[in-house]
């Protein structure tokens, strides 16, 4: 038990390093949620994914590793990852966003609802390209109504002029 709580960043450590500058603050968050996807310590992302809303750091910089922690299942953070990557708008984050909303997490099966899959719609429709409404268009397809509604009302509230560069 003792040897768990060691590995996980604390506030108090947070407190210490975000005396700096917001390039510094991105660059030791990075770090540190590289370090919590590597060992699977989901307390960790928990409080860092936390820190980077809290002091409000919007960076492309965190977009490989939030990448990298939609595909697991071992952290409870997709919803707020996606969030983010919704107000990033980036074509880049497409792939990554789709793949979350048809990762089928066995956690979040018992969401009739599937907040998540709408969270992932529409960040889709923010970033509103034409690759975006290809990804909205395959969830169509789903073989639950509620993603299927879900697609569409993005389908219906985005007209998907953006410039696909990635």
């Amino acid at each position: 038990m003792l040897e768990k709580y060691k590995k996980q960043i604390s506030f108090q450590q947070l407190q210490k390093e975000f005396l700096k500058n917001d390039d510094e603050r991105i660059e030791y968050i990075k770090t540190e949620l590289e370090k919590a996807y590597n060992e699977k310590n989901g307390d960790s992302v928990y409080i860092l994914i936390s820190a980077i809303y809290m002091f409000k750091l919007y960076s492309e910089k965190f977009v490989d590793i939030l990448c990298k922690l939609t595909k697991e299942e071992w952290h409870g953070k997709h919803e707020d990852i996606v969030f983010y990557l919704q107000q990033l708008e980036l074509p880049s984050t497409i792939d990554c966003i789709y793949e979350l909303a048809t990762s089928n997490f066995e956690k979040y099966r018992w969401d009739d609802n599937f907040a998540l899959v709408r969270k992932c719609c529409f960040a889709l429709g923010d970033i509103n390209t034409p690759k975006a409404k290809e990804k909205l268009e395959l969830l169509l397809q789903s073989e639950e109504e509620t993603i299927r509604e879900h697609a569409m009302e993005q389908l219906n509230r985005c007209d998907f002029t953006n410039k696909d560069v990635e």
